[in-house]
């Protein structure tokens, strides 16, 4: 609708609402730049970053659902599949896909 999620270099996501251009929330976790960022659904957002995670959010709380590790390099991509599955890419040259409905093994 009238939400809008951004990455930044701070290491933040924040959720913007489009209609009065004003910040809703930030999202603080990671310890690196956040690269991309990907809705979900309606109240989660994936994110990946520099500190070669990605994190599951829920935007209604705020909080860190899930931090999916296995890349050795950072994250500069992140997009919901299917509504199971989660991919990224990585500067580690892989792309890996996650099972992000049971305990975010990547598949």
């Amino acid at each position: 609708g009238n939400r809008l999620a951004s990455g930044s270099d701070d290491s933040t996501i924040k959720i913007w609402d489009t209609s009065t251009g004003g910040c809703l929330q930030t999202l603080q976790g990671h310890t690196g730049s956040v690269n991309s960022v990907c809705v979900m659904d309606g109240n989660r957002l994936a994110s990946g970053s520099d500190d070669n995670t990605i994190k599951i959010w829920d935007t209604t709380t705020g909080g860190c659902l899930q931090t999916l590790q296995g890349h050795t390099d950072r994250v500069f991509s992140v997009c919901m599949m299917d509504g199971n599955r989660l991919a990224s890419g990585s500067d580690d040259s892989t792309i890996k896909i996650w099972d992000t409905t049971t305990t975010g093994a990547c598949v």
